[in-house]
């Protein structure tokens, strides 16, 4: 089934690029011209109306692991560039003053 939402984009795209029904189907892959003029028909008599709520995707617990996986893999790669750039900065700061003592 197709999406209200997705219906009225197709007509509002139709409408203001001025296409043909035929242009409007080809460009979002709709299988027959027909079906946009038969949405615009709905619309106009106020069969077709845009979607109220939309489904939230519930996550399965295999998705929720992996994302709560990322996550912590995320932060311990935080941890180690800011580790790396102390280590860096504190490798040229040594650099500097071996510079600063030599001469």
């Amino acid at each position: 089934m197709i999406r209200a939402s997705f219906k009225i984009k197709v007509i509002n795209w139709r409408l203001t690029h001025h296409a043909s029904y035929p242009v409007a189907a080809r460009k979002f892959r709709v299988t027959s011209p027909s079906l946009i003029w038969q949405w615009e028909r709905a619309l106009e008599s106020g069969r077709l109306k845009p979607d109220k709520r939309r489904r939230k995707r519930t996550m399965n617990k295999q998705e929720h692991d992996k994302i709560k996986k990322l996550e912590e893999e995320n932060e311990l790669l935080r941890i180690k560039v800011a580790y790396l750039e102390k280590l860096e900065a504190l490798a040229q700061e040594k650099k500097k003053l071996q510079t600063k003592t030599k001469r």
